[in-house]
């Protein structure tokens, strides 16, 4: 069992729930890497790579303010 008061505990649930959250986003938006490469036709990426910065930032930004909003509270 993970103690809550533990860093590490903590540290490794602000990082599931940031995997977590990317991993839905990826499952989510499968339109948006096509929006994405028809809005930008002259950049030829390939849609695996717009996929997973998109689920990158998804999961980054919201880790990032969950673990924000954990430390403004303490």
């Amino acid at each position: 069992m993970i103690m809550m008061a533990s860093r590490i505990g903590v540290i490794g649930i602000f990082a599931a729930v940031g995997f977590a959250i990317g991993f839905f986003a990826f499952l989510a938006f499968p339109s948006v890497a096509k929006v994405f490469a028809d809005v930008l036709p002259n950049i030829t990426v390939d849609q695996s790579i717009i996929f997973a910065t998109l689920c990158g930032a998804i999961g980054a930004t919201i880790s990032t303010a969950t673990v924000t909003a954990w430390a403004r509270r303490a």
